[in-house]
């Protein structure tokens, strides 16, 4: 199996939770689907053709990454509604300085290939989150091999599945810390992971998958399947089709 990681940088960042409505929180890390939007614009392709590309060639996604802080951003914007023009006010969460490592793999080293090659000379502008939170490339890493192993300590990432009541806080890491600590629990949010598309390109969930968020403090007591690129592992979701 052949993998492909590519580094992201963004100022700010936000990944809004589709099921939010006035107070969009942020999720901590790109999710599968928008990993899939992501490749999407690098390739040049739209969502669902984005989709169907992962699909087709059965592309795993992971992600590891951290920001260094958060913001809350007041949106005043105009809707629409039974005819009547309206506007409201929202609450956006975002991330600052969000670095975030996004993993490929796949049996077909062509799709690697591709992948990287699009990386490299984008076709359209690569964002993270909102089309004004342009993200820098900062590098692209292909990988020949890569296994499979089973560890308990991630950090700083997202796993497929709830293991929300698998995981204990590593008080050993909190003791060493140099400074005080605000301890989160890990979240849990059931995401969109595949779609329909009408004749007009409007897209409709079909399939959800628990996701769980990891942060820098947390262990798991039970070990999960990671993929292995050289000395770093991400977890990764599957694209079936």
């Amino acid at each position: 199996m052949y993998g492909l990681i590519v580094t992201l940088y963004a100022k700010t960042a936000s990944f809004r939770d589709p099921g939010a409505q006035l107070y969009h929180e942020t999720m901590s890390l790109p999710p599968p689907s928008t990993i899939t939007g992501i490749a999407g614009a690098a390739l040049g392709l739209s969502f669902e053709d984005a989709l169907a590309f992962m699909k087709e060639n059965a592309v795993m996604v992971g992600c590891n990454g951290s920001s260094e802080g958060r913001g809350k951003d007041l949106w005043n914007y105009t809707k629409i509604k039974s005819g009547e023009i309206t506007n409201a006010i929202i609450i956006r969460n975002f991330l600052a300085d969000l670095k975030v490592e996004i993993f490929f793999a796949c049996e077909k080293r062509e799709v690697i290939t591709r992948l990287a090659d699009a990386f490299e000379n984008p076709v359209y502008a690569i964002t993270l989150g909102n089309s004004d939170e342009i993200a820098k490339i900062c590098s692209i890493e292909i990988f020949e091999e890569i296994s499979c192993e089973k560890k308990k300590i991630l950090t700083n990432t997202w796993l497929p599945g709830d293991y929300s009541r698998k995981l204990k806080v590593d008080w050993e890491k909190v003791k060493k810390a140099k400074i005080s600590l605000t301890l989160k629990p890990p979240i849990v949010k059931k995401l969109p992971c595949d779609f329909e598309f009408d004749a007009n390109g409007v897209r409709k969930a079909v399939k959800y998958l628990d996701i769980t968020f990891m942060g820098d403090n947390h262990i798991l007591e039970t070990e999960a399947e990671v993929l292995v690129f050289g000395n770093k592992f991400a977890a990764v979701m599957k694209h079936e089709g």
